[in-house]
């Protein structure tokens, strides 16, 4: 054991890949007021940098293949998540790690847990179909709705999986890197002549990615739909991990990255309009050539959208194509000089 610590106190511990393995793993010392403790926090999050660029392919490609069977939700942390902080660790504080990549992860049983018990609490309070399984009453059973969603667990002999199917939430390749937050508890002593001893632990913050699919995809999708908005309350309103009473874990639904770029297409999209502009970037039009003349010896072309919009903004090419007098060229607007009123595109 002595020539182990021996080794670890000689390593290099930023240069790691898996903050989930440093975790478990790598602690130097646990007697040393903290110290050891935040070189290994230190450590983990140089790890999750360090892996970034595998655990993007990886993401990309477990979206790929999810895409097929489930449907996406993006979820934000409002306050610190501290999921699995009761897991078994060298730290005393554990933290609920993705074991290969080592980067936070949301565990699906988790998500469905909180989501099933949002609806046997709140929707069930109102209609007994939506109520779940009484433990203390396991011969009386779960409403219809609820049984058809999370599942059947009593009687034993007929247990029955839902519709749904929850996966792992993984966070976002760009949130990764700044996903871990320092934090302390103070355990409190039932006697005055004892100091408490702050502990630190690590939260987890940031964007993530959640999936839910059901048994016959394109047949119950639509119970999708009904399931994420109970998610979205139940992590809104219960929280998600460990020291929920305390606030921690609490998130919101947002919306997905690809959500978020065309608000800004459409934002963007109004600015031009405003500014004169019928088009924006990136769109595909159709020009044609309305004069070909001669200045200085060299052809000069003039030309105009196909499309009558009354824009009087000049349509300009960066790499001028070579067409004659009525001829129609298609091109894509490449960018908007406000400043010369002007288009510049790129023929296709």
């Amino acid at each position: 054991m002595q020539s182990c610590r021996e080794i670890i106190d000689t390593l290099n511990l930023e240069t790691g890949e898996n903050a989930s393995l440093l975790m478990a793993r790598y602690i130097k010392d646990l007697d040393d007021n903290n110290a050891s403790r935040h070189d290994l926090f230190r450590a983990m999050a140089h790890a999750v940098s360090n892996a970034q660029d595998l655990y993007s392919q990886a993401f990309n490609i477990r979206q790929s293949v999810l895409s097929k069977t489930a449907v996406p939700g993006y979820f934000r942390t409002i306050q610190p998540l501290a999921a699995g902080l009761g897991n078994s660790s060298v730290l005393e504080t554990g933290l609920t790690l993705n074991h290969i990549y080592g980067m936070p992860v949301l565990p699906a049983s988790s998500i469905k847990g909180v989501t099933a018990h949002y609806c046997s609490e709140i929707f069930g309070s109102e209609n007994p179909d939506y109520k779940g399984p009484d433990i203390d009453a396991p011969l009386q059973p779960a409403g219809k709705i609820y049984e058809a969603l999370f599942g059947k667990i009593y009687p034993e002999d007929a247990q029955e999986a839902g519709l749904l199917r929850f996966y792992d939430a993984w966070i976002l390749p760009e949130c990764a890197e700044n996903s871990f937050v320092k934090d302390i508890m103070t355990p409190h002593y039932g006697s005055d002549f004892i100091d408490p001893i702050p502990v630190s632990f690590l939260t987890v913050t940031g964007d993530f990615q959640l999936w839910i699919g059901c048994k016959n995809f394109e047949a119950d999708k639509k119970w999708i739909d009904f399931a994420f908005s109970l998610t979205e309350a139940a992590l809104k309103d219960y929280g998600l991990g460990g020291k929920i009473r305390a606030g921690y874990g609490k998130m919101k639904r947002i919306l997905s990255p690809e959500e978020v770029q065309e608000r800004a297409k459409e934002k963007q999209r109004a600015d031009n309009l405003k500014a004169g502009f019928t088009y924006s970037e990136g769109d595909i039009v159709k020009v044609i050539c309305k004069k070909v003349k001669m200045l200085k010896g060299k052809e000069k072309r003039e030309f105009a959208f196909i499309e009558e919009t009354g824009d009087k903004n000049a349509v300009r090419f960066e790499v001028v194509p070579k067409i004659n007098e009525g001829e129609i060229v298609i091109a894509e607007v490449k960018r908007l000089e406000h400043g010369n009123h002007a288009y510049m595109l790129q023929a296709l």
